[in-house]
């Protein structure tokens, strides 16, 4: 634990203040929120609050030890921004977090924890057969499967094989609520740009497994289309966000 120096003068206001928050809010303490990243550094950074709403009114935030207290914690937030700042550059770290501020009138010490955001992605497969993906009517949102259908015809499948060759792997990515497929393909032999036909067959097989994969923190993938044996292998990629605490440390005024 280490501790803020405060002087004799600033001992006897906030000593008062204590007593006042132990009156009010007890051991649960008070509260100051904010946020950092690695573009803009400490932000929106907030408080006092209170986690009780039948108290969040009585803490008197314009008293002298109130004013105070919430200088000494911002100057101190502040000062050490570059060191919270560090925890954001982590392998899977997307460069945001929310910092956490507990102020105990118990004992004068603050409390001070760092949410920091993280982004990974997990893969799944699925291989099938145009002889059954032809079937699937409908998805679970009631749209037609018009274009799996298309992998039924053998017109088609010639045709494709003509466009492309033997395989056509396209590939796809998307994030915000809103994804979209690659106008070009990997052929045999080079890049091709790839028709509605084929984009339309790629949309309709990812939402046939990954419907909404185009929201929040999105995914992304490729379709490998077989034209010759008859099979595609869809290869997904589902992002998603979690977070972990960093432990910043226990500090005492004194």
């Amino acid at each position: 634990m280490e501790n803020i120096k405060i002087t004799d003068e600033q001992k006897k206001i906030i000593n008062k203040y204590n007593y006042y928050l132990m009156a009010v809010v007890g051991d649960s303490g008070i509260f100051w929120d904010g946020y950092v990243s690695e573009d803009d550094g400490l932000y929106d950074f907030e408080g006092p609050y209170t986690r009780r709403y039948d108290t969040s009114d009585d803490i008197d935030r314009g008293s002298s030890g109130a004013i105070l207290l919430n200088d000494i914690i911002d100057e101190f937030i502040k000062n050490n921004e570059d060191e919270f700042m560090s925890f954001l550059f982590c392998d899977n770290c997307t460069g945001y977090g929310n910092i956490n501020v507990k102020y105990s009138p118990m004992d004068s010490k603050i409390n001070i924890f760092l949410n920091i955001t993280t982004r990974d992605s997990q893969e799944s497969k699925n291989f099938m057969a145009f002889d059954d993906l032809k079937n699937k009517t409908q998805s679970q949102w009631g749209g037609k499967y018009e274009y799996l259908k298309k992998l039924g015809d053998s017109n088609f499948i010639e045709k494709m094989k003509k466009d492309y060759g033997n395989t056509l792997e396209i590939t796809y990515y998307g994030g915000g609520d809103s994804g979209q497929i690659d106008s070009y393909g990997a052929s045999e032999t080079s890049s091709v740009q790839i028709n509605e036909d084929i984009e339309s067959t790629g949309y309709e097989i990812i939402d046939l497994y990954h419907s909404g994969w185009e929201n929040n923190e999105g995914g992304d993938g490729r379709i490998k289309f077989n034209f010759e044996e008859g099979t595609v292998m869809l290869s997904h990629n589902m992002n998603y966000e979690d977070e972990f605490v960093q432990d910043i440390g226990e500090f005492k005024l004194v």
